[in-house]
């Protein structure tokens, strides 16, 4: 891949996870960021299973974002090929999503509203250890002292929610109160990656 192009697909990938911590969309993104864990590549479609590979190998790496600014195909087929990634040996150590840039609003419910949140400048694949995953789903399990104290007294009270579970109604509220700001801001976002010349792949000759 071009150099120029795989920096600014970078770059652009980088100012994504920026405004996901300016609209706390995520709990780690600011914290990922500050303390160097965030891991960026861009490649073509044919070169992802290795450059996950490179990232799952990183020992100071704890988020990946493998950019493909080349990718020509839409949502569905992005998802297509995290499929063939999970089923394939990488996809045993790590944990896959699919970001694309033209996924559509659905407001239906909260996990429907997670593609539309999910829109990266570019197609993106990102991973995440399943180690990694498992720690964090076990240090967000345990009740807070307030409930705790709760049932020590007797009290009925409802059982720690899943962490993503919780992301996911906490966004959707969030998109609830300050939606157009937010769409803005992600429609601003994708329409200054597309305006960067220096972005796009050279057209094949």
């Amino acid at each position: 891949m071009d150099p120029t192009v795989a920096e600014r697909a970078r770059y652009w990938a980088r100012e994504y996870v920026a405004l996901v911590a300016r609209f706390d969309l995520c709990p780690w993104a600011a914290a990922t960021v500050a303390k160097d864990e965030l891991w960026v590549a861009a490649c073509d479609e044919a070169d992802v299973a290795d450059a996950l590979a490179q990232f799952a190998a990183s020992p100071t790496a704890v988020i990946g974002l493998c950019v493909l600014p080349a990718f020509a195909g839409d949502l569905t087929a992005l998802r297509r090929l995290r499929g063939r990634l999970n089923e394939a040996p990488i996809g045993r150590t790590l944990a896959l999503a699919e970001f694309h840039p033209d996924a559509p609003l659905d407001q239906t419910d909260g996990q429907r509203l997670i593609p539309y949140l999910r829109r990266t400048p570019d197609p993106t694949i990102q991973a995440v250890r399943h180690a990694t995953l498992a720690g964090v789903r076990k240090n967000t399990s345990v009740m807070d002292p307030a409930a705790q104290a709760a049932v020590l007294a007797g009290q009925v009270v409802p059982p720690v929610r899943d962490i993503g579970d919780r992301i996911t109604d906490a966004n959707f509220a969030r998109m609830q109160q300050s939606g157009a700001a937010l769409a803005a801001a992600l429609d601003a976002l994708i329409a200054a990656r597309r305006a960067d010349p220096a972005a796009h792949p050279a057209p094949a000759r």
